[in-house]
């Protein structure tokens, strides 16, 4: 059995931004569970942000209904699977038994307790939709989500994201041809120091494409490039491998 693994990333549903936990470590064995049926349960908050999205003096009272719920999922014997805060709710997500007793009043008045009302929507989903389309990374978002942690490292060694920087980055192709175009691509894309690498035997058997850009961290500048590389990458037919820089504090 997998272990759990939590992540964020952010993304936007209707227009307005929405932030993301979800259980990355279920996927490999969620369509094994005998669980037939969703449940979305929408929390409306009690005072969003001008984005729809949690205060900070909001977040904490309600990241501890989303502990309470998941304790009282997992004892009925469902399975909590994360949430999504967007346009001022929270949606608790979950996989549930065919039959299930008592968990409706039970996450009610957990609510109560905490000072909020929720609305509870149960319905068949043999397929874990609720998992694979209402939760589960794109491949833009996982590059997002990645940049994420790659910047929380650098913050908590005390990196100031807004400072620009020289940010290199690596892609990989399997042949010459591939990796040249997509070097061609880059240089005329603007990114500086783009260079060509062979293969090095079984250490590195791939062709390595390295380029680099002057930034900041800031997650909507350097999301732009990384997934500009990606997306452009895979056209190409390769891999793109992320980036690195100094710290700067």
């Amino acid at each position: 059995m997998s272990e759990d693994a939590w992540r964020m990333y952010f993304a936007d549903m209707g227009g307005f931004p929405a932030s993301i936990v979800f259980n990355d470590g279920i996927a490999n064995r969620i369509n094994d569970l005998p669980l037939v049926t969703a449940m979305k349960i929408r929390i409306p908050l009690k005072s969003p942000r001008a984005d729809g999205l949690t205060t900070q003096e909001e977040s904490g009272p309600l990241n501890q209904l989303d502990e309470r719920y998941d304790e009282i999922i997992t004892r009925h014997g469902g399975e909590y699977l994360g949430r999504v805060t967007n346009n001022g709710a929270r949606w608790v997500l979950s996989m549930l038994p065919a039959e299930v007793n008592g968990l409706e009043a039970d996450l009610r008045s957990a609510a109560s307790d905490a000072g909020y009302t929720p609305e509870i929507h149960v319905e068949p989903d043999p397929d874990k939709a609720v998992y694979w389309n209402d939760l589960y990374p794109s491949e833009d978002d996982r590059q997002v989500m990645r940049d994420m942690e790659v910047q929380a490292a650098l913050v908590e060694r005390g990196d100031d994201v807004r400072k620009p920087r020289s940010v290199e980055h690596w892609s990989y192709f399997r042949d010459e041809a591939s990796a040249r175009g997509f070097a061609g691509w880059a240089a005329g894309a603007g990114y500086q120091s783009v260079t060509v690498a062979p293969p090095e035997g079984e250490d590195r058997p791939l062709w390595l494409v390295r380029m680099h850009h002057i930034g900041t961290l800031q997650l909507n500048d350097i999301s732009s490039h990384s997934l500009a590389l990606s997306r452009k990458a895979q056209e190409a037919g390769g891999q793109y491998d992320g980036w690195e820089t100094a710290l700067m504090p």
